[in-house]
């Protein structure tokens, strides 16, 4: 697994902000993500989110900012943040994160990457391909062990049918896998091809 370490940040550049809301916080209360909304002079701005421990001692660690605010669940047993983010109309990402007792914040690099691999090895569209993609859902198992997602995407010629892929990720192997067969269906069937038809831009 590979992981990069988030450093600690100690300035900020934007030249006006809102009030810093907290987004998430672990039920030990041994830390919580915060919000804050800055804008540069051009009107253009970000929601920076920071990890911000009870312990005094450990700096806080600025996540990645975006125009958006971020999504955060915490692993039960408090080792993990998972985050979905907006990233466009009608797109989103997932990231996952290690929080260590010393303070540290690792991300696991290719995470979202490796949630659509499995998208495209079982269904008959690729991730590439669609026109919307997005995390539709995420949750713990009550272990803590496990990761249940369910991506959704649309196909550009049929945007309003869902292609759908449930599946789980284990923390302890950094494996993504497909849910077994006996769940409800992963994808729609594709398009019957037609004489004439050419492929959508």
């Amino acid at each position: 697994m590979k992981l990069l370490t988030i450093t600690a940040f100690f300035a900020l550049a934007a030249t006006s902000h809102a009030a810093e809301k907290v987004a998430v916080k672990a039920t030990s209360g041994r830390f919580r993500i915060t919000q804050e909304y800055h804008e540069d002079q051009e009107g253009y701005g970000e929601f920076l989110e920071t990890v911000r421990f009870a312990d005094t001692m450990l700096s806080p660690v600025r996540l990645s900012g975006l125009s958006w605010p971020g999504h955060y669940d915490i692993s039960p047993d408090e080792n993990w943040l998972l985050r979905t983010q907006k990233t466009g109309s009608g797109a989103s990402m997932a990231m996952l994160y290690r929080i260590e007792a010393n303070g540290r914040v690792s991300e696991v690099m290719g995470f979202d990457d490796l949630l659509w691999k499995v998208f495209d090895t079982t269904s008959p569209y690729k991730k590439k391909d669609l026109y919307h993609n997005h995390v539709s859902e995420a949750a713990w198992t009550d272990d803590g062990t496990t990761l249940k997602f369910v991506l959704k995407g649309t196909e550009a010629s049929a945007p309003g049918d869902d292609i759908v892929c449930h599946l789980t990720y284990d923390l302890k192997t950094n494996k993504a896998l497909p849910k077994p067969a006996s769940s409800k269906p992963d994808t729609k069937a594709p398009p019957a091809a037609q004489p004439d038809s050419k492929s959508p831009p």
